[in-house]
């Protein structure tokens, strides 16, 4: 399918574009090297299928002749290699189109998956505009739908993260997608090539923590008829992923601090420590600061853990994102069932994009699966909805809505009641609407009400 398909190679060492050209043809790629001074203009006007570009030929130089082929061949990829551990050029290259971005030595599967990826990605483009066009490019990404503001500041902040080794925690309501951007941020780390592990600490028995995390030795407790190693070795130079941190019990948090701060772990009836070298993201949908005051989690290691702090906003924060959602799991779901996908009547449409989904991404997509499992013919409509939505969950029916009045209206004025009632504190009233301070703000702002709110201030405090 990929057979002599053509990649040109900007390089500037000889022997570095000849181990590129090599391994290129033996995975039956035809391949075009040059060096940055012998790049031509008809080498850029004929057809080749993607870019290799070298970055240590010079960040600028390189830089520029992405921005040159992103200008003037905009559907064809550009995959950047370097040495450099400089953080910024990669966050500056992936900002201004390329596809991928490997650091040197290049692993040979990685580099041929990375062109693979990008390749198809390529010929599955349509040019209407879809879910899979408001996705990052980057590998691990793509599993993650999101064009909203919100999502994209993520993205940014996931991917300059990856380039490190610092911990990463990661909150948010359930369901908003916690393992999904801490494996994007794995397969877009220098580890990528090495073991994704997780463990869900709520999933885990209080008395096997310690055993799950750190290993234990044969006969060490009742049970333990043999050695066993932990998910931290199992992790050995990779990625940890410990979800819902905020459930570990509070006897075992000295001894994962202690792992977090010594990289060693000592199995339960083991004298020997082993090293481990293990990036650790984590994950909770609790309010870890609460849980440090009523001394429920330990505060040093909250603060070990909170070195990075990724926030993922709810559904409801990010509605113009459902109807890509909805897109991409209609695809998924009947891909998977091997089912034909059926319409989903205007009505149903709808309510799936103003719903709340108090259970967030996890949620939608299994009230979708579930229509499309039931349905009994090519069409889905509100009839079809699991009993729970059409009961009322998540819907108020006491509110009585003016025909034609639009969702915007009653958006506004919701939080202006809101606001009215509260007094202008914005903070009270950004969680009794369920959304964030900086959330209102930016609504605010949006309607030109600032004042307005700022006048309540002053009427509440006076």
């Amino acid at each position: 399918m990929l057979k002599q398909q053509t990649i040109l190679i900007i390089e500037n060492t000889t022997p570095g574009r000849a181990v590129l050209s090599d391994f290129l043809t033996q995975h039956n790629f035809h391949s075009i090297t040059v060096s940055q001074e012998q790049l031509a203009v008809h080498q850029i006007e004929q057809s080749v299928d993607l870019v290799l570009i070298d970055l240590d030929q010079g960040d600028q130089d390189a830089l520029q002749q992405l921005r040159y082929w992103k200008n003037h061949k905009p559907e064809t990829p550009c995959i950047l290699v370097s040495s450099s551990d400089n953080i910024d050029t990669a966050v500056a290259a992936m900002k201004q189109g390329a596809a991928d971005y490997l650091r040197k030595p290049v692993n040979s599967q990685k580099l041929i998956q990375s062109v693979i990826t990008c390749m198809r990605s390529t010929r599955n483009a349509a040019p209407a505009v879809s879910a899979s066009q408001h996705r990052p490019s980057q590998r691990g990404f793509e599993n993650i739908v999101g064009q909203s503001g919100a999502m994209q500041e993520i993205f940014e902040d996931a991917r300059r993260v990856a380039q490190t080794d610092s911990t990463v925690l990661i909150t948010g309501e359930s369901g908003t997608g916690k393992e999904l951007i801490a494996e994007a941020i794995h397969r877009n780390s220098p580890r990528a090539a090495e073991p994704f592990v997780t463990v869900n600490m709520a999933a885990v028995p209080e008395h096997l923590v310690e055993s799950e995390l750190f290993g234990h030795t044969k006969g060490s407790f009742t049970g333990a008829t043999e050695s066993r190693r932990g998910r931290f070795e199992a992790a050995h130079h990779g990625t940890l992923f410990i979800d819902e941190i905020g459930d570990f019990k509070l006897e075992s948090q000295a001894k994962l601090l202690r792992v977090l701060e010594n990289h060693t772990i000592t199995p339960i009836g083991s004298n020997q420590d082993r090293h481990v070298n293990v990036r650790v993201v984590a994950a909770t949908s609790h309010h870890l600061e609460k849980l440090v005051e009523k001394g429920r989690f330990r505060e040093d290691l909250y603060y070990r853990l909170n070195v990075i702090n990724l926030k993922l906003p709810p559904l409801r924060e990010r509605n113009e994102d459902i109807a890509l959602l909805v897109d991409s799991f209609m695809n998924q779901i009947c891909q998977q069932i091997q089912r034909e996908r059926p319409e989903l009547s205007a009505e149903l449409h709808q309510y799936l994009v103003n719903h709340t989904w108090p259970g967030n991404v996890r949620q939608l997509r299994n009230c979708l699966e579930s229509m499309v499992v039931l349905s009994k013919s090519g069409r889905l409509t509100l009839d079809d909805l699991p009993d729970m939505l059409r009961n009322g969950e998540g819907v108020h029916d006491g509110i009585v809505i003016p025909e034609g009045i639009r969702l915007e209206e009653l958006e506004r004025t919701a939080i202006q009641q809101t606001l009215s009632r509260n007094h202008g504190n914005r903070t009270h009233s950004a969680k009794s609407l369920g959304m964030s301070v900086r959330t209102l703000q930016r609504k605010l702002k949006a309607w030109g009400i600032r004042e307005q709110a700022n006048s309540f201030a002053r009427n509440g405090s006076s």
